[in-house]
């Protein structure tokens, strides 16, 4: 029986009309995009937690995607964006198949200041050749969704972007099904900040039991970027928008709810001083343990404690990162050489999360440390700049990761963790290496695994029997897989090949992807981790 071209679908809220695609891999599929999810967070409701939406009786026209939310685009040297753009994106083979399929739903990352769900990085082509759903969307980024303010009276607390994202996941549990997909078999997936978003779900309560397994991808709750201290950033905000400073939080608020989105977008950009700037801290808004607890409250302690307890530790999950993560710091270094002359004794690169004073002498001899192990007797500079890329790789993404499989280990609880490592080196297809590093130097940077995931602006959709599109049925084989089967051994890939961590805390295997292709090795970065893990005491390290 032939489809329709334009296939209209119930859901809880209204009907909504997709168009039939066809993918880059040859595939055919509906396109679905811009299903709201809430009402638009503007005018009043702009910080505020999301309302559900107005139903709806005419089918709404769900042919073509929605705009990113408020930021600063990179590429384009410019802000883009607008404040009402929280919707839903589904693309399904089958609307109603003989049996409900695994559905993939995608959180994307971007430093919690940027990023969208578009096509331009996160086209379904790929993994629609699979037999899953894939659903992606967009959440509040920036100060819109992680403006935390300390007065209860004013009702915002913090992590909005994340409950955003609690009321996505839920809007796929109700809805679902009308695509095709099975709302009790949902992979939550995501990378760098949208690694670390599927991470807080699966250790807050507010999402206990919404997915049944998790692929957290360079990014995770226990890394020392996943909390942002409550250092008065809304006030700082509103005083770079003209504030006063009198009357407190309430005057303060008064003047960002009237605030140009553009301004806010403008200013939260240079926010961080140099001294934040010093201790790598990223970006001005993003995660925050909230300063008072309600019902809905996300995040309501330390990420390691939430760790401890979490729900999630009954379900399998695979993690992982990329081998040269730290390269994306490349960029900072060019341009800013003084960067590498500026490390001093290192101590401003010891763990902020071990509490120690800067310029305290134990802090002093944790940065003597690093800078042993990574640059030996020589000085740091921008000529020898790999030890310190390397160093970031490990401080910034893969100790986080290692702290979390140590985590899930010692809660004794069988649920299974697969982890990962990539590797894979192309000159064409590791687009932010190429693009937003350095094109002539070589590794797997942050972010470089995306283009063999989801068809991009930047890479070309790879020739068959090239290294490019064995890495992109690889991977798009290895987690639908998990995803259909509970298991990444499925398919063509050989059975048994990739194990899960042991129940013993220690060193651990690795299913290793690169040029060559698949191998099941020890961590290549295992003595790295154990550098990390001897500034930590037990009780701090997982």
């Amino acid at each position: 029986m032939s489809q329709p071209e334009h296939p209209i679908v119930s859901t809880r809220y209204g009907p909504v009309r997709g168009v039939k695609k066809t993918a880059a891999t040859g595939v055919e599929y509906f396109n679905f995009q811009k299903i709201p999810y809430c009402k638009p967070p503007v005018g009043e409701r702009r910080f505020k937690d999301l309302e559900l939406p107005e139903p709806w009786t005419e089918p709404l026209d769900c042919t073509q995607q929605g705009p990113a939310g408020y930021q600063f685009n990179k590429l384009l040297n410019k802000i883009v964006g607008s404040e009402d753009h929280l919707y839903m994106n589904v693309y399904t083979k089958e609307l109603q198949p003989e049996k409900l399929r695994p559905v993939m739903l995608w959180i994307h990352g971007g430093a919690f200041m940027r990023g969208s769900s578009g096509t331009e990085m996160y086209g379904p082509d790929y993994l629609v050749q699979k037999d899953v759903v894939l659903v992606t969307f967009n959440y509040r980024i920036g100060a819109f969704g992680f403006l935390s303010l300390e007065s209860k009276e004013l009702g915002i607390p913090g992590n909005g972007g994340l409950k955003d994202q609690n009321l996505a996941i839920r809007w796929v549990r109700d809805n679902i099904a009308h695509f095709g997909g099975d709302p009790g078999n949902v992979t939550l997936f995501g990378e760098s900040a949208g690694g670390c978003s599927v991470h807080y779900h699966m250790v807050s309560d507010r999402s206990r039991g919404l997915f049944q397994r998790a692929i957290v991808m360079s990014g995770c709750a226990l890394n020392n970027w996943s909390t942002v201290p409550l250092r008065g950033s809304a006030e700082r905000l509103a005083k770079a928008l003209g504030w006063n400073g009198k009357g407190g939080e309430p005057e303060a608020l008064k003047v960002l709810m009237a605030a140009p989105a553009e301004e806010i977008t403008k200013r939260q950009e240079q926010l961080l001083t140099p001294n934040e700037v010093e201790n790598r801290i990223l970006f001005a808004f993003g995660p925050v343990v909230e300063p008072y607890l309600t019902e809905d409250t996300f995040i309501p302690k330390s990420p390691l404690e939430m760790c401890r307890e979490a729900w999630s530790n009954e379900i399998d999950i695979l993690i992982g990162g990329n081998s040269e993560e730290g390269l994306f710091c490349l960029n900072s270094i060019k341009e800013n050489p003084s960067i590498m002359d500026n490390l001093k004794g290192f101590e401003y690169l010891v763990p902020m999360d071990l509490e120690l004073v800067r310029g305290s002498q134990k802090c002093r001899e944790y940065g003597l440390k690093l800078k042993r192990f990574y640059y030996g007797d020589t000085q740091p500079s921008f000529e020898n700049r790999n030890g310190y890329l390397t160093l970031m790789t490990d401080k910034l993404f893969w100790h986080g990761l290692h702290r979390t499989i140590y985590a899930r280990v010692a809660s004794k609880r069988s649920a299974k963790t697969f982890v990962y490592r990539f590797a894979v080196d192309s000159e064409t297809h590791n687009h932010y290496r190429i693009y937003f590093c350095d094109r002539d130097v070589r590794g797997t940077a942050h972010a470089d695994d995306l283009s063999y995931l989801f068809k991009n602006n930047f890479s070309p959709v790879a020739e068959t029997n090239t290294l490019e599109h064995r890495t992109m049925q690889t991977i798009v084989e290895l987690f639908s897989n998990f995803a259909i089967e509970g298991t990444p051994n499925a398919g063509t890939i050989e059975r048994e090949l990739w194990e899960p961590v042991g129940s013993e805390v220690g060193a651990y295997k690795c299913l290793n992807i690169n040029n060559v292709g698949l191998s099941y090795i020890y961590l290549p970065e295992q003595k790295r981790m154990a550098l990390w893990d001897s500034l930590y005491t037990k009780d701090k390290l997982y």
